[in-house]
Order: C-alpha cells, then sequence, then structure tokens
C-alpha cells in the first residue's frame, strides 16, 4: 500500500473515531418545520455539550443551550445574552432522557 493511501485511510479512520467519540454534531428531534436542533459534544464525559435551534435554511441562530461541565447556560437569539439557566445540567446517568429534557427546555426557552 503507498503511503498516500495509508494516509487516507489513517484520515478516514480518525474522523470515524472522532464522531464516534462525539466530537461532530448530530439532529435531535425537533417538531418546528424549517428548524433544526443540533447537538454536540465538547467533552467532560459528555458533560460539556451544545444544542442549538436554527433555521434549517438560513442557519440563523433561534436559541442555545450550553453546559459547560457544570452549570447550564441558555441564549435566544443570535444576538441574545448568555444567562445561567440551572446550577446542573441534563446527564445521561441521572436517569433521564437527555435529548428529551433538552428539547423540552429549548421550547420552553422559546417558548413553544
Amino acid at each position: 500500500m503507498s503511503s498516500l493511501a495509508m494516509a487516507l485511510l489513517a484520515m478516514a479512520f480518525t474522523s470515524g473515531a472522532q464522531a464516534a467519540a462525539g466530537m461532530g454534531s448530530y439532529t435531535l428531534p425537533w417538531n418546528t418545520r424549517g428548524e433544526v436542533l443540533e447537538y454536540r459534544s465538547c467533552g467532560c464525559g459528555d458533560s460539556c455539550w451544545v444544542a442549538e435551534v436554527r433555521n434549517a435554511h438560513t442557519r440563523a441562530l433561534k436559541g442555545r443551550l450550553r453546559c459547560d461541565c457544570e452549570r447550564l447556560h441558555a441564549q435566544v437569539g443570535p444576538k441574545g445574552v448568555e444567562r445561567v439557566q440551572a446550577a446542573s445540567c441534563p446527564a445521561d446517568g441521572d436517569g433521564i432522557d437527555k435529548p428529551r429534557a433538552i428539547r423540552e427546555s429549548l421550547e420552553h426557552l422559546l417558548q413553544r
């Protein structure tokens, strides 16, 4: 196998490993037409994450929830002020459905 082929294979493996480790973003269920709810992890064993509702076409931010490994922060709109929403964040190990908790929190935040 050529060194170029090996390098491409290594890059593909690394990209796949990052996606499997939660480094990429993916969509969560969201029922508002023309909008998408995207989630990405940033570390701390999935205690650092960002969930954003965006316009599906323009990509304009509608609202964001962000966990910094401790506190939950919220922002409405692209120029909204980020505020602490809660002293802790929803976590998978707490016996809750984290995607559902995120969706419901964003629905409440955006008054849906």
